[in-house]
């Protein structure tokens, strides 16, 4: 502006020049034409000036605006996340490998008669020699990210399996708004929110596998990978007072994608779901945190009239189950619920949740009911702090992640993070079971009791690669139809090698 000034200045004092009365012209002296030569360069090198600045003006606009169209790259935890420079497009490319070895400590003196004869059930049963092996329990890649700002996708394979590796399934194919602030959206091949554990990633977990409990009531209740669904999510930090976080979560789902349903018969997808799931952190001070909530899950059509539950030993290097109530015809309306508690002190965590199944039987036939629970801890001995994750963009909020490495393991340097923990975990899938010698009563069901003793240590080598090991006691109390005893005791060793980004 002030150049403008300048230069207007300098062209009213030149035009007074020209318009100067003739007398002034015949008195002019020899320095006008001086002072006139002075102010035409003046007007020059104003103008120049300005030209100057047009083109510099001009140079950084078009900086700005190729900064703004440029793809950046970046890494987070070996992430790669690639985003155009105005934010409003967004991808990044996921992985994770899960190698599990176990090995299996059975006496053939510790299984009932219902297996085989007394001390060679080995030789009849295979579940009376598992042996040991290995299997990828999860080899996942995808990606997921943003599109215009406000919307979110994210598509995922996994080519792991429980006992042998699979082809490669549609494990997520969901996409989803976050325009509204403290709402989520979402559609497609879905993991929706249910119970605390389940929302925990499986890169995140304290133990190898999660509860019997939990992961009987997801795949039975519509809340495992790949079901075909809608959720919408409320999540707010702070909502009643500072440090709190609120989340609840409704979803209504379908069979799993391209895998048929859980009867093992491709292509019925009749069978529908309402589930959700509240949490409420009470208390935070930034490091420890405190929350409790439930999950309730409600069968609105069973298309095949038929429900089985039935677990491994949390384990998945074989798929063979111990537990299992077979077949159960079932009205539309059998239903889940439960609670759960998580917290953490520093560098100690606790959690457990609780969950009930009632099965709606057709006819005279009271309802069949079925329970389990677990009890869970981790004392990080290096001192670092679990995470608690408020909320995000996938399915794991109001959870407890694994901590930070504060020193990751180096030759001559950090040792990583090293942790203890143990749970005890029950499933309960008797249900007026009789006595031993004799049929079940009307309506019994003869499906197992399992429960789990585990201790085991974990080295956090870095935030991508981390070792596990687990020594896992295994009790199972059980009759068959007949009366005769199911009873098994065993032992198993098992261990994980993890890497992610």
């Amino acid at each position: 502006m002030r150049k403008i000034v300048l230069l207007g200045t300098a062209a009213m004092v030149a035009s007074s020049f020209a318009a100067a009365p003739a007398f002034a012209e015949r008195k002019a002296s020899p320095n006008r034409d001086a002072e006139i030569q002075e102010l035409k360069q003046r007007i020059e090198k104003l103008e120049a000036e300005a030209a100057d600045d047009k083109i510099a003006n001009g140079t950084r606009l078009a900086r700005l605006e190729k900064l703004t169209d440029d793809v950046q790259w970046s890494f987070n935890d070996l992430r790669p996340l690639i985003r155009t420079g105005d934010g409003r497009f967004e991808m990044a490319i996921r992985g994770r490998v899960q190698l599990d070895f176990a090995h299996f400590e059975q006496d053939p003196k510790d299984f009932g008669v219902g297996y085989g004869p007394v001390g060679t059930c080995q030789l009849t049963n295979v579940l009376c020699d598992q042996g040991s092996g290995a299997v990828f329990r999860r080899v996942r890649f995808g990606v997921e990210g943003k599109f215009f700002r406000d919307f979110i996708y994210e598509l995922r394979f996994d080519f792991g399996g429980s006992g042998v590796e699979g082809a490669g399934v549609i494990n997520i194919a969901r996409v989803g708004y976050v325009g509204i602030p403290g709402l989520r959206i979402q559609a497609g091949a879905i993991k929706p929110i249910m119970t605390m554990y389940d929302a925990t990633s499986s890169a995140e977990l304290t133990t190898m596998e999660r509860a019997a409990v939990i992961t009987t009531l997801v795949g039975n209740f519509g809340g495992d990978n790949a079901r075909r669904g809608v959720e919408v999510t409320y999540q707010q930090e702070n909502f009643l007072w500072d440090g709190d976080n609120f989340l609840l979560t409704g979803a209504f789902t379908g069979e799993r994608a391209a895998q048929g349903d859980h009867t093992g018969i491709p292509g019925n997808d009749e069978s529908t779901f309402a589930l959700g799931r509240m949490a409420y952190r009470l208390w935070s001070d930034g490091t420890s945190n405190v929350q409790i909530g439930g999950t309730y899950a409600h069968v609105l059509n069973q298309d095949d009239n038929v429900m089985r539950l039935r677990e491994r030993p949390e384990i998945r290097v074989t798929g063979d189950r111990f537990i299992d109530t077979g077949n159960i015809l079932v009205e539309d309306g059998s239903r889940a619920f439960g609670g759960e508690f998580g917290m953490n002190w520093e560098n100690i965590y606790l959690a457990g949740e609780y969950y009930k199944y009632e099965l709606d039987r057709p006819g005279l036939l009271d309802n069949a009911e079925f329970d389990g629970y677990y009890v869970e801890g981790e004392w990080i001995l290096t001192g670092e702090s679990k995470r608690y994750v408020a909320g995000g963009t996938n399915n794991n909020q109001a959870v407890f992640r694994g901590p930070s490495i504060a020193q990751p393991w180096a030759l001559g340097g950090g040792i990583g993070a090293w942790s203890l923990h143990a749970r005890h975990s029950v499933l309960d899938l008797n249900y007026n079971e009789g006595v031993a010698g004799v049929a079940a009563p009307v309506g019994g069901v003869r499906g197992g009791k399992q429960t789990i003793n585990n201790v085991g240590v974990t080295w956090y080598i870095n935030n991508n690669f981390k070792l596990q090991g687990e020594y896992g006691m295994v009790g199972i109390d059980r009759m068959n139809a007949a009366g005769a005893s199911l009873n098994a005791d065993f032992d198993i060793i098992q261990s994980r090698m993890m890497f992610t980004f």
